[in-house]
């Protein structure tokens, strides 16, 4: 329950920070943090709610929040990737979200975890492309200085870790339900490692319009 608290408390900071800094310097500043920050918080606090009042008829949601997620990191990054990146990029998007329609049931009443697995790929991808890229275009700007490093790294510390508890997550549930509580509440830690990590980025963003 603490984890949870921390947890919700420190996304609840994260997105008053971007909503200010939206509110300073307009949602472009942070290349649209902000939108996914508040739809993000917004279903984390649905589902805790749910939680709460025992009804547990809301993980379907997730599906919709994982595809959305996927839209929106592509048009994130297609914003900062050069023009021949936004292409392969159009392509990876275009094919991960054609498997979906075609072979994932999102639109089930339970969370699809191939989903999930498919997000981490996706923002794994796109983080790696953008370090390459970062390092290959070097300049005179500390990599450190650069937000969309503080993201990056985020997303990719994020889905590292979910991949690792989600692909034997049903073995553990059924051998031994204690490790797989001890994967959630780490879980818990790397969800709030990385959501720090956007703020900072937030901070990035400020100083660098």
């Amino acid at each position: 329950m603490l984890f949870q608290i921390l947890y919700l408390t420190v996304l609840f900071v994260v997105t008053v920070k971007s909503i200010v800094l939206a509110g300073k310097k307009g949602l472009s500043s942070q290349n649209y943090f902000a939108v996914f920050l508040l739809v993000s918080l917004g279903l984390e606090l649905y589902g805790h709610y749910k939680i709460y009042i025992r009804e547990f008829d809301f993980a379907y949601l997730f599906n919709y929040y994982s595809i959305f997620m996927i839209i929106f990191f592509y048009i994130y990054y297609s914003r900062i990737f050069s023009r021949q990146l936004r292409i392969v990029s159009l392509v990876l998007v275009i094919t991960i979200l054609t498997y979906i329609l075609l072979f994932v049931k999102f639109y089930g009443g339970n969370y699809a975890n191939e989903l999930g697995i498919l997000v981490c790929f996706y923002f794994i991808i796109n983080a790696l492309v953008w370090f390459y890229n970062r390092i290959k275009n070097f300049d005179a700007v500390k990599i450190t200085d650069d937000p969309h490093f503080w993201i990056s790294s985020g997303l990719l510390f994020w889905s590292i870790f979910f991949i690792f508890r989600s692909i034997p997550m049903y073995f553990f549930k059924d051998n031994d339900p204690a490790f797989l509580q001890v994967l959630k509440n780490i879980q818990y830690g790397v969800n709030i490692l990385m959501y720090t990590m956007f703020y900072i980025a937030l901070n990035k963003f400020r100083k660098s319009v």
